[in-house]
């Protein structure tokens, strides 16, 4: 066997504020066909808007850093992005894949059909995405953010955790230890994605990432970057979100990506029975139940989905109207409290019962 292909990583920057998932499409969109520049930083300058960047100078540069794909330069192959833009002759273009991003945007900008289109990209050709998206595949794995919100509190605090899983810091920019970049090189080769049927890597079967400069890859602001990832696959519902816990909803990977990519990352769906159910809710009543007989509903929706229910308010509320769960009484709590059941604040606490042939487990 020989040895692995290096290929260097530059920065993951994706696009300037998270939450407009738009920007690149609608970016691409307006890059008439058949233009050619001598650089991703020359499309930024003569295309962005104000509204998709900053005020700074190197606004223009940043939005198409992540752009362009796999390249060879001085002997070195280079992964820049997810290929919306193609090098050829020394000039680049908009590729194929980015045309159809950028047409299917702008045939129906509200349908939504672009995200997925989007988020395939992402998973598919970028490895930071990749194979973080991949941790909060695996069953019962959930990101714990510091905060008790999305996004909220330090950054590098965050971790994805799992059964049998050694907990990962995804946004930790710490150089060993339990860092994406661990995460990424344990799985190099299969981290490419659709990058390993590129002609670049004809014969390839490894490969190894490095930097632009060194032995190791950038994470400077690599929650930053992610979150632009994540605002899209949470939009797509790929993603749930639910306090400050966010976790991969199978269901809807299988149905909006495809079962092929339900296959490439090894997700087993899991269709909760509603007759076992009850027995594993009853349980974890019983150890989270306080002395005056309230549940936290977060504590609760936390350790049911540690335990492999996809989305366990969904799953009492069908018991519930079924006539297995009964909600005795409900009460706000605390800010530290969380989320109310169903998102309703008024459950922060609730007094809740499993009951079999009507009478109380």
């Amino acid at each position: 066997m020989g040895e692995p292909v290096r290929v260097a990583l530059t920065q993951l920057v994706l696009w300037y504020d998270a939450t407009r998932i738009q920007t690149w499409p609608a970016f691409l969109a307006d890059v008439p066909p058949d233009t050619s520049l001598k650089s991703p930083t020359d499309f930024g300058r003569q295309f962005a808007t104000k509204r998709m960047t900053d005020d700074r100078h190197a606004a223009a540069e940043k939005i198409t850093r992540n752009l362009p794909g796999l390249e060879e330069s001085n002997g070195k192959l280079i992964l820049r992005g997810v290929g919306l833009l193609e090098r050829e002759d020394g000039s680049y273009r908009v590729s194929g894949a980015g045309r159809r991003l950028a047409d299917t945007y702008a045939a129906n900008k509200s349908e939504g059909t672009w995200v997925g289109q989007l988020a395939k990209l992402l998973i598919t050709r970028e490895p930071r995405t990749r194979v973080i998206f991949w941790l909060l595949a695996q069953p019962g794995a959930g990101l714990t953010f510091a905060g008790d919100s999305w996004f909220s509190g330090s950054l590098q605090k965050a971790r994805i955790e799992a059964p049998g899983m050694a907990p990962v810091a995804p946004f930790s920019t710490k150089s060993h230890g339990s860092s994406l970049r661990a995460a990424i090189n344990e799985r190099a080769w299969w981290a490419l994605g659709d990058w390993r049927g590129h002609a670049l890597l004809r014969g390839a079967t490894d490969c190894q990432y490095v930097g632009l400069l060194g032995d190791d890859f950038s994470l400077h602001d690599i929650g930053l970057a992610l979150r632009a990832a994540f605002e899209v696959l949470l939009h797509l519902g790929a993603l749930r979100a639910n306090g400050g816990q966010c976790w991969a909803d199978h269901d809807v990977i299988a149905g909006k990506l495809g079962a092929e990519l339900e296959a490439d990352f090894g997700i087993e769906r899991r269709t909760p029975q509603v007759e076992s159910l009850p027995k594993l809710l009853g349980s974890v009543i019983e150890t989270l139940r306080s002395d005056t007989g309230y549940v936290i509903a977060s504590e609760l929706r936390d350790e049911l989905h540690r335990r492999g229910v996809e989305n366990p308010d969904r799953e009492i509320a069908k018991l519930e109207a079924a006539g297995l769960v009964r909600i005795e009484a409900e009460d706000y709590g605390q800010r530290r409290h969380g989320i109310g059941l169903y998102s309703d604040p008024r459950k922060q606490l609730i007094k809740i019962r499993v009951v079999s042939g009507g009478h109380p487990l």
